[in-house]
């Protein structure tokens, strides 16, 4: 009986066999590509909020991440995104407006047509207009200026032109419609009010008195509200 034919046909079907391409994994089998990663989650926070005194003016600046932030003054927003900055972090809104944050404390506002404000964080009693614990608490616009009177030393605490002079007076003269005396310096300081509604001029925001300020010859106006030392 010859075998040799079977043989060799049964040979050659296995290397037939052996020479077919792999075939490619099922579907659901163990070797299917990764997920693709899922993309973040959107933030459903509300974002780091801080209240900062820019000069004359309270501000109210939420942070969303690093990317985005919305500063509220008076009843002007703004809505701003991330710019370029060699240092801190910087928003702007395309028309001329920014806020710079300097580290966890500080900042610089700029507002389209005015110059530059020095921002510092401030507690919510100080930077939302209220004179909190204070007698009174008053500021006015262009330029800049912001007075405080209380009953730690100095009582009444000024700052004019955005900041740039500062005068405190130790002591002053408790008057029916205001406070007065003298800086370290010699200057006459003069704080007066008239308690009727007043409205700041570029906030909108509304104050329960207007009032008038003199350093020296010069006089600056504003509005300001009364504390829980009000007289």
């Amino acid at each position: 009986m010859r075998v040799v034919p079977s043989l060799l046909a049964a040979s050659l079907a296995l290397v037939l066999a052996a020479c077919q391409p792999a075939q490619p994994p099922a579907a659901g089998g163990n070797d299917a590509a990764p997920p693709a990663a899922p993309e973040p989650a959107a933030s459903t926070g509300a974002g780091s909020e801080t209240l900062y005194q820019c000069g004359d003016l309270n501000v109210r600046a939420t942070f969303n991440g690093e990317d985005a932030a919305t500063v509220v003054i008076g009843d002007r927003t703004f809505a701003m995104t991330s710019e370029r900055a060699a240092s801190g972090a910087k928003y702007g809104d395309g028309q001329g407006n920014s806020f710079w944050t300097k580290g966890s404390d500080d900042g610089l506002l700029s507002l389209k047509g005015k110059p530059d404000r020095e921002c510092h964080a401030v507690e919510a009693t100080e930077g939302d207009g209220s004179a909190g614990n204070a007698a009174f608490r008053a500021t006015g616009n262009e330029p800049g200026w912001l007075a405080v009177v209380d009953g730690d030393r100095p009582g009444l605490q000024v700052e004019v032109d955005y900041g740039e002079r500062r005068f405190d007076v130790a002591k002053p003269t408790e008057g029916a419609d205001g406070w007065s005396g003298k800086a370290a310096d010699g200057t006459d300081v003069k704080l007066s009010f008239q308690r009727t509604t007043c409205q700041d001029d570029m906030s909108g925001e509304s104050f329960d008195a207007k009032v008038n300020l003199t350093i020296g010859t010069r006089q600056y106006h504003g509005c300001g509200n009364f504390g829980a030392q009000q007289p």
